[in-house]
């Protein structure tokens, strides 16, 4: 998701900086030595995702490490508050560069960290979908460049201005990093046993990406969905829906008493995976019938009518609005346009990366 900074931003920018650095989170516990690591607004850009926190007898084991250096730093801080354990297990739920990109600053700070991913993940994090960050780099300086030329001239709309620093801090945190591949791979099931604790990371299909990894912890009855599952606004990019209803079908089997969703608050119920994929269905059908008549993609975007499920999910909020056209609806339906014509849905294409 880091790559859709600009055009979101562009979008969204519409509010006075706020008080807390754009990539500081906070830590909540979830009861038996759990916690999670958010952000305090989901929706704030660029994006940093929830990460699980597993404090063990002897050492902890974290789900997800953040998008920048800066966010994994934060994160190390704040688990240092709840406990002095080293992290051992580092999991990458999947590929996108919001889940991946902090994994250097925990090499750093715990070199003897393993750092597990599905081998899907692994092929795209060391493959062509990662080759974004450096066309990011490009694309921010030259943004910041305008912006500041016209702050210059004091022609830079407010909602621009608001946003600018955290634009740069983007910029500035991209250029830190350090591509850091994970260390270990599994196909369908790991099993992680730290003392008492048992820790599953499981493959239950593709959804979001082809290689999600989701961690079950069973005597707990917490689970971590990554991406699979995303909450108030789920996202679409490079996504593949016909196969995701299943895998959606097969996290809400699980007897959770807690979901840690790959963003947004946690969960207690299965509402909203059963509200993804009505959305995931629809969107199918009505893609597929645009498909039979020939539309393109562009015409297919214009004629799918999703406006109910906007509805139920931004209400009136212009901004929620603009998100789920961005980050769902108009990426979605390119992923089952492609499916409906029986093309391929390659991760980390051009027209999603920028």
């Amino acid at each position: 998701m880091a790559w859709r900074i600009i055009s979101v931003l562009l979008l969204t920018a519409s509010s006075a900086a706020q008080a807390a650095g754009v990539f500081d989170l906070e830590i909540k516990p979830l009861g038996n030595d759990l916690y999670v690591l958010q952000r305090p607004d989901v929706l704030r850009q660029p994006v940093e995702p929830n990460a699980l926190v597993i404090v063990n007898g002897r050492d902890v084991v974290v789900v997800d490490p953040g998008g920048v250096p800066a966010s994994a730093e934060s994160a190390i801080r704040l688990i240092r508050t709840v406990t002095d354990k080293p992290v051992s297990v580092l999991v990458n739920t999947h590929w996108h560069g919001d889940h991946v990109l902090g994994n250097q600053v925990y090499k750093q700070e715990f070199p003897g960290v393993r750092i597990v991913a599905h081998v899907n993940t692994h092929r795209d994090i060391t493959g062509k979908p990662m080759e974004y960050i450096g066309r990011q780099d490009t694309m921010l300086d030259g943004l910041i460049a305008e912006w500041e030329a016209l702050a210059a001239k004091g022609e830079l709309p407010e909602r621009r201005r608001a946003v600018l620093p955290d634009l740069k801090a983007a910029r500035d945190e991209n250029r830190r990093v350090k591509l850091t591949p994970p260390t270990e791979t599994f196909t369908d099931k790991l099993v992680l046993r730290h003392g008492k604790r048992e820790i599953h990371v499981l493959h239950l299909g593709r959804g979001n990406t082809e290689g999600d990894a989701v961690v079950w912890l069973p005597k707990e009855r917490v689970l971590a969905s990554g991406d699979l599952l995303v909450a108030p606004i789920p996202y679409g990019f490079g996504s593949f829906p016909e196969a995701w209803i299943a895998t959606l079908d097969k996290l809400a089997a699980f007897d959770f008493r807690l979901l840690v969703p790959g963003h947004g608050d946690v969960q207690s119920g299965r509402d909203h995976i059963r509200l993804v994929q009505e959305m995931l269905r629809e969107v199918r059908k009505q893609v597929a019938a645009c498909v039979k008549q020939g539309m393109d993609l562009e015409a297919t975007r214009k004629a799918v009518d999703l406006s109910a499920f906007e509805k139920k999910i931004a209400g009136d909020d212009k901004t929620k609005q603009m998100l789920f056209d961005a980050w769902w609806k108009q990426p979605i339906v390119r992923s089952a346009w492609l499916e409906a014509r029986g093309e391929p849905i390659v991760q980390g294409a051009a027209d999603e990366t920028g």
